[in-house]
C-alpha cells in the first residue's frame, strides 16, 4: 500500500467532499473534521435518505484518498441525539467555510498554537477614541531590525512629548527591554512580562513593579518599558509556569488583562508590542486582530515570504471569509542592500512580490463601494495601501551599538521618520 502523507490525505478529503456537496443540492451542510491526531471524519446535515446515499458515494473515495488518515466515520446529524447535535452545531460555527461553497466547512483540532486558528478578534478598544493605539511589530525571521524599528517609533513619539509603553513579548529571546534600558549600563526592571502573567492570575498586581523608564532618549515625553523579565536562574522556571495556550478569545487572555491594566493605570498615548518571531503561541495571540496596526518586516527571501503569507492569511483573507474587515498592516522591507543598483533591484522585486501576495492572501475581491469596509483589489494602485512597502536600508552601525543613545538621533531621521509618519497617519482623527 502506498504511503499517504497527511497533507495529501487532507487535500484528497477536501476535494472529494467539496465536489460531492457542489453536485448534491439536497445537502444542507457538510463538515470535514480533522481531529487532534490528524484523522478525518465527516458530519452531514440534510434529508436522511439523501445523506445515507453519500456513504456509498464518498466512502470509497475517502478510503482511497486518505488511507490510514480516514476514520471511516460519516455521521448523520438527523440520526443524532440532542447532545451530539449541539456538539456538531457548535463545531460548525467554529468551522472555516469554503469561499465558493458556504454549505461546506472544515474544522481542524489542534494540540498547540491554538491562537493561530481561533476566531479572528477585534481590537480591545477603539482608537483613536477610547484608548491608545496598540501596535504590534513582527517579523517571521529574526535579525531584520524589528526591535530597532519599534525603538525608533517610541523615541520619535516620546520626543514629541507623548507617553509610550513598550512591551517585550519575545519571551523566548528577550531584547527590547535591554535595548531601551533604564541607563547606559543596561539596567532594567527586576520584574517584567513573565512575572506579570504569572502573578496576575492570583489577583490584582501593582503595574508599576513591572516596568522601568528609558529617559535618556525620550526628550520631554516618557518611554515606559516592560521587559520580558530578569534573565536569571529563575526566568525559565517562571516562563514554564505561564500558560500561553490561552482561551479561544484573546479578549479573555492574560495578554488582554495586561493591556487593559496598562491603559487604566498609565494612560499612555501608544502601546507598542515587540512580538516573537515565527509561529509561536504568543505571536498568534498578538496577530489575532486585537491590535490596531501590525508592522510587518520582511525581505526578498523566500523564507520571509512563506512566513508572511501565514500572517496575511490570518489578518486578511481569514477575516474576509468571515465578513470581517481586514486588520491594518504596514509593510516594511528590511535589510535593503546599501548600493544603489542592488537596492533598486531588491525594492522592485519586493514591491512586486508584495502586490502579488497581498492580492492572494489579504485583499478582498471588489466589494460594494458604498460600504467601504474592506481593502479590496481596487486599492492596489493606492499609494498608502497595505501592500505598498517602506524600504529600510541596511545600516552597519545598527548591528553594533553599545547604548541606544548612540543611535537615537539616527533613528529619528530619513526612512525611520517615514515609517513613524506612516504609522501616525493610521490614527489621525478626521476633522469634525
Amino acid at each position: 500500500m502506498t504511503f499517504i502523507h497527511y497533507d495529501e490525505a487532507k487535500r484528497a478529503a477536501f476535494e472529494a467532499v467539496r465536489d460531492w456537496v457542489q453536485n448534491d443540492p439536497k445537502v444542507e451542510r457538510a463538515l470535514l473534521v480533522s481531529d487532534l491526531f490528524g484523522k478525518f471524519r465527516l458530519v452531514l446535515w440534510g434529508p436522511s435518505d439523501s445523506v445515507k446515499a453519500s456513504k456509498q458515494t464518498l466512502q470509497p473515495k475517502l478510503e482511497e484518498g486518505c488511507g490510514h488518515w480516514w476514520t471511516g466515520e460519516i455521521l448523520l446529524a438527523s440520526e443524532a441525539g440532542d447532545a451530539h447535535k449541539t456538539i456538531w452545531d457548535t463545531a460548525w460555527n467554529q468551522a472555516r467555510l469554503h469561499s465558493d461553497e458556504p454549505r461546506f466547512g472544515t474544522l481542524d483540532r489542534h494540540r498547540t498554537r491554538t491562537a493561530w486558528f481561533a476566531d479572528a478578534d477585534d481590537p480591545l478598544w477603539l482608537s483613536p477614541g477610547n484608548g491608545p493605539p496598540i501596535i504590534v511589530f513582527y517579523s517571521f525571521k529574526g535579525g531584520l531590525g524589528r526591535s530597532t524599528t519599534l525603538a525608533s517609533f517610541a523615541i520619535q513619539r516620546a520626543r514629541s512629548g507623548e507617553r509610550v509603553c513598550v512591551i517585550d513579548f519575545d519571551l523566548d529571546s528577550p531584547g527590547i527591554g535591554c535595548v531601551l534600558s533604564a541607563d547606559d549600563k543596561g539596567l532594567t526592571s527586576p520584574w517584567g512580562v513573565v512575572d506579570y502573567l504569572l502573578e496576575r492570575a492570583q489577583g490584582d498586581v501593582p503595574i508599576a513593579d513591572y516596568h522601568h523608564t528609558c529617559a535618556r532618549v525620550a526628550g520631554p515625553g516618557v518611554i515606559a518599558v516592560f521587559p520580558a523579565g530578569t534573565l536569571d536562574a529563575e526566568y525559565a522556571d517562571k516562563l514554564a509556569r505561564v500558560d500561553l495556550e490561552e482561551p479561544p478569545s484573546a479578549h479573555a487572555s492574560g495578554l488582554a488583562h495586561f493591556l487593559n491594566d496598562i491603559r487604566t493605570a498609565m494612560n499612555p498615548d501608544w502601546i507598542l508590542l515587540d512580538a516573537r518571531t515565527g509561529i509561536s503561541e504568543l505571536a498568534g495571540q498578538l496577530l489575532s486582530g486585537l491590535a490596531h496596526l501590525h508592522v510587518l518586516l520582511g525581505t526578498t527571501s523566500e523564507q520571509s515570504w512563506q512566513g508572511l503569507k501565514l500572517v496575511l492569511d490570518r489578518l486578511g483573507r481569514d477575516r474576509v471569509v468571515k465578513d470581517k474587515p481586514q486588520s491594518d498592516i504596514l509593510l516594511v522591507q528590511a535589510m535593503v542592500p546599501p548600493t544603489a543598483e542592488t537596492a533598486h533591484r531588491a525594492t522592485g522585486a519586493f514591491a512586486e512580490r508584495a502586490r502579488h501576495e497581498f492580492t492572494e492572501w489579504y485583499y478582498a475581491m471588489e466589494t460594494d463601494p458604498a460600504e467601504d469596509t474592506f481593502w479590496d483589489v481596487r486599492d492596489l494602485d493606492s499609494a498608502d495601501a497595505p501592500h505598498v512597502p517602506i524600504a529600510l536600508p541596511y545600516e552597519p552601525r545598527l548591528a553594533d551599538f553599545r547604548d541606544i543613545a548612540e543611535i537615537a538621533d539616527y533613528l529619528c531621521e530619513r526612512e525611520y521618520a517615514a515609517i513613524a509618519e506612516r504609522i501616525g497617519s493610521h490614527f489621525e482623527q478626521e476633522p469634525q
